[in-house]
């Protein structure tokens, strides 16, 4: 019996496809380890979105590379963005690597695999980026808990400047509503009572395949599965968030008065250079809508700093954007010059030293933000999910308002045992630049 061992970096969207992988490979009598030491075949599922992903993919790759010279390792696969993208490059400069899977291909991992068992050589598998989506796959979730991803579709149109997904992930397909109600209702069966949504722009779903945007029916059918208490909308675009999406959220309790607008800029002509199909004024009518409809909404965005062009009228402009406070939750990103992209052929590009310090001036910022906006929270009662203990008499989870990784916490004083993986009520007592503090509700009546 092989030992497999996968080790998963990037986004979320990755993830999946690990945990497809890793379902596959159970299923057809592999046994997954956790330690690379222990493994005859180890996995590495990389990202290759930006500079810092490929740094860190690359030296993952090196790392494991050394359980072929020295360890049990028999056969090491470069899986994801980064080897969809540097295929090539990678079997050339790293003679470890046996075997290149493109994201395209991970559903034939088990395939892959037996045809290096049987002796294939060195090769690359990157597999057809057009090709429709497979339902009914098997999953194996490598987290713990009670919250789990829902893929709901692969690829993207959105065609952004700076952006070099469509050439790594294809174009964009929507999984069928079929396929996503049968793997949410098994997810939960299971124990899940969270699902939080995402795709690279959840928004377009149906579009490809019905020729309409059809969130707002698949999370109807969502929300009538018995046992999921959460669903959490993560990548809505901005010119896509309708109005029967705003109504649905603000009445379906199931789904948390959170959403997640990835907006990159306000500056009208960073906007309009960036191939985003929205402006400034746009921008701010949606965000002024949905806060009237949604009044406790908590809003995430991400935002790109130093895009070339950015001179420091344009990045003043962002700055009173955030200090606006429409987000409870941002992430910034210095730009990335991406080879293939159009952006990185437009002149003006900014110095890498002036990328990193606005970064760093706008973190600063919306950390003030943050903190008034938290406050406002406080003698809140909200509902917690427990997701695990800090100390003695200290458990930690997440409310509405925090998604899982990449969003703070919520720190809860209990009198008596918390059930991990359970919800419980929660008053907030203090709030910090990311995190909440309560007490469980229940230890003060």
């Amino acid at each position: 019996m092989h030992k497999i061992g996968i080790i998963s970096l990037g986004c979320a969207k990755n993830q999946v496809d690990a945990e497809v992988m890793l379902g596959l490979l159970h299923k057809h009598g592999y046994k997954i380890v956790n330690q690379s030491d222990d493994a005859d075949i180890i996995i590495v599922n990389t990202c290759g979105f930006i500079g810092p992903a490929k740094e860190e993919s690359i030296q993952a790759i090196l790392e494991q590379a050394k359980y072929k010279r020295q360890g049990n390792c028999k056969a090491l696969i470069i899986t994801g963005c980064l080897g969809q993208r540097y295929s090539k490059e990678l079997l050339a400069e790293i003679p470890e690597i046996d075997v290149i899977v493109g994201t395209g291909n991970y559903s034939r991992i088990v395939d892959i695999l037996e045809e290096l068992n049987e002796g294939s050589s060195r090769d690359n598998y990157l597999g057809n980026l057009s090709a429709q989506l497979d339902d009914g796959l098997p999953r194996m979730l490598s987290t713990t808990g009670s919250t789990a991803y829902l893929k709901i579709a692969e690829g993207c149109d959105n065609c952004c400047t700076y952006c070099i997904i469509p050439k790594l992930r294809g174009r964009f397909r929507s999984r069928s509503v079929t396929g996503l109600i049968d793997e949410a209702k098994s997810l939960v069966q299971t124990g899940i009572k969270e699902l939080v949504i995402i795709a690279q722009d959840i928004s377009r779903y149906g579009q490809d395949t019905d020729g309409k945007y059809n969130l707002v029916t698949l999370l109807r059918e969502l929300c009538s599965i018995h046992g999921l208490e959460w669903i959490r909308l993560m990548y809505c675009y901005p010119d896509r968030v309708t109005d029967e999406l705003i109504d649905l959220i603000a009445s379906e309790a199931k789904i948390c008065n959170y959403l997640d607008i990835p907006l990159q800029h306000i500056n009208q002509n960073i906007l309009k250079r960036m191939n985003r199909k929205i402006d400034g004024f746009h921008i701010r009518n949606l965000l002024d809508t949905i806060r009237k409809r949604i009044p406790d909404i908590v809003l995430r965005t991400s935002l790109i700093v130093g895009f070339p062009g950015e001179g420091e009228s344009e990045y003043k402009e962002l700055v009173d954007f955030v200090k606006e406070g429409y987000f409870q939750h941002i992430g910034v990103f210095a730009y990335s010059r991406e080879e293939n992209t159009p952006a990185a052929s437009f002149p003006n590009q900014v110095e890498e030293a002036v990328k990193k310090e606005r970064r760093s001036q706008l973190m600063a910022i919306q950390s003030k933000t943050s903190r008034r906006l938290l406050r406002r929270r406080q003698t809140q009662v909200c509902k917690v999910l427990v997701e695990g203990i800090e100390s003695d008499g200290i458990y930690y989870g997440r409310s509405y308002g925090e998604a899982p990784e990449v969003d703070g916490l919520v720190y809860i004083s209990s009198d008596n045992p918390l059930k991990i993986g359970e919800f419980t009520d929660v008053r907030i007592t203090r709030a910090f630049e990311y995190d909440l503090l309560g007490e469980a509700y229940e230890s003060r009546k």
